[in-house]
């Protein structure tokens, strides 16, 4: 059982069932399931539980694996209505998250467990495995154990009597022999949505442009808080998991704390985060503003917080892909942010170039990124088509799971994903639904196409991330400020 939002009832990953429906059980008392039946997936029925597993294998609908378990439970309960279509599916998938596929594998998949749809081929476990590895940028486990939620998740794998050290949001941490007792000791407050509205934080460059943009503080929202567990003299476990968060943890501090708390109290500690621990310390999507021109000059201003790492990896990142752009870094005051987000800064630029080289009645865009992976992405007649090249596929199912996942995450950037933050740069949306994330059943269906070539295997992410971002920007009238509904 997964603990994703600690405790909101907003993320789905805790999902059980009690005498056969679907409950969230971080917000279900106690007293309302005495002398029910509570099942996890590992209880539920064996030819339902194969089924979907072996579905959601073959459609790839698994990626980090943190969020399916709760997931497969919710889709079990789905088998006892009289009616299963895609639009039963999606709505059923409301109270869940996924950030890794964007939902349409997991809908695909329920079908086929539900014998709806042809089930494609098996997958190549070590294809699927290698092609998930070069997406996420580290070792990421292809497979059916990771649907069952068995993928190497660092707090899973902390040794029995191992102390809980919780940190629900500062640099201190409550220490104790279970998390129920840390929060008691830390006396946790429930983080709350805001009223505040979105900021802004990075003036628009002088000058004039063919295309400009502003964009705001933008929550990571993965699903599997930071955590990671530490020996005495012992290398900590890092905080990864199955390569989950799109490059936002390769720089978490939780790894660096279990080390040095082990050292500190003699013994193994298990360091975890809050869900609101996450969003005030986690790093950000570093807001920017920029102005570019068709020939591909212009300015980009890089906001940097005093609480972060210096982001010239992003600087140069952004002077890479587009030589003929001034970059500067423009102090600000707000959470830290992070230089290993995918396609950070350099997905929102190539975005507003291959805006600036269309047509203004232009439907489709087609970005290029610096590793020579290609994505053109046409949104029409409410669906988004999708062609990647990205040298050989190695499984098709994977890379075509982590297309649609891309998609969901430049869909969603820019029409309503975002975080509010306060006049002293601290953020205040502290809830898994305050971030903007576009549910299932809001997110267009995409088709994708994979045009398969000579070269190595390339990262596609990053192409479709931004070349989403650019036609999505397109078909939202190219205003100068993302998210556009909000």
């Amino acid at each position: 059982m997964k603990d994703g939002c600690a405790p909101q009832g907003q993320c789905g990953c805790c999902t059980v069932l009690v005498d056969g429906l679907p409950r969230v059980s971080c917000v279900t008392p106690v007293s309302r399931v005495a002398g029910r039946a509570v099942t996890t997936l590992e209880g539920v029925d064996p030819p339902v539980r194969d089924s979907l597993i072996d579905a959601f294998d073959r459609t790839a609908a698994s990626q980090c694996g943190f969020c399916t378990p709760g997931i497969l439970c919710r889709l079990a309960a789905l088998g006892r209505k009289p009616r299963i279509d895609d639009a039963a599916v999606r709505g059923a998938l409301s109270a869940h998250l996924c950030r890794c596929t964007g939902f349409q594998p997991i809908v695909e998949a329920a079908l086929v467990a539900n014998g709806l749809r042809e089930p494609p081929p098996a997958r190549d476990h070590g294809a699927a495995t290698a092609r998930a590895t070069l997406e996420s940028g580290t070792t990421q486990v292809a497979g059916p154990e990771v649907a069952r939620g068995l993928a190497p998740f660092a707090d899973d794998t902390a040794p029995p009597g191992a102390v809980v050290a919780l940190c629900s949001g500062t640099d201190d941490y409550s220490v104790a022999p279970t998390i129920a007792e840390a929060r008691r000791i830390a006396r946790v407050v429930q983080g709350r949505n805001s009223t505040i509205a979105l900021t802004h934080p990075v003036a628009l460059p002088d000058g004039s442009f063919d295309v400009v943009l502003q964009t705001t503080w933008v929550e990571p929202a993965y699903l599997e808080p930071d955590a990671s567990w530490c020996e005495p003299g012992g290398d900590p476990a890092s905080p990864f998991g199955n390569a989950g968060a799109f490059g936002a943890k390769r720089h978490s501090p939780a790894a660096g704390d279990a080390q040095r708390l082990a050292g500190e109290l003699g013994g193994p500690v298990r360091v975890l985060w809050t869900r609101e621990a996450v969003v005030r310390r986690g790093e950000k999507r570093p807001p920017l503003s920029l102005g570019v021109n068709a020939d591909g000059s212009g300015v980009v201003r890089v906001g940097w917080t005093g609480a972060s790492r210096p982001v010239d990896p992003v600087v140069a990142a952004i002077v890479a892909a587009a030589p003929g752009l001034d970059v500067t870094i423009e102090p600000i005051a707000g959470p830290p942010v992070g230089t290993t987000h995918r396609g950070a800064g350099v997905a929102e630029v190539l975005a507003a170039l291959a805006i600036a080289r269309v047509p203004l009645d232009a439907r489709e865009c087609t970005v290029t990124t610096p590793n020579g992976a290609t994505a053109t992405v046409r949104v029409a007649a409410g669906r988004i088509s999708v062609v990647v090249a990205a040298g050989d596929p190695l499984c098709e199912a994977t890379l075509r799971s982590f297309v649609i996942g891309a998609v969901h995450q430049g869909f969603s950037m820019v029409t309503t994903e975002g975080i509010a933050v306060d006049e002293r740069g601290v953020p205040v949306d502290l809830t898994i639904r305050s971030f903007g994330i576009t549910p299932a059943r809001s997110f267009p269906h995409v088709d994708v196409t994979l045009e398969s070539d000579d070269r190595q295997p390339l990262a596609a992410g990053t192409a479709v991330f931004a070349a989403t971002l650019a036609a999505m920007w397109l078909s939202e009238g190219r205003g100068p400020r993302w998210p556009t509904r909000r």
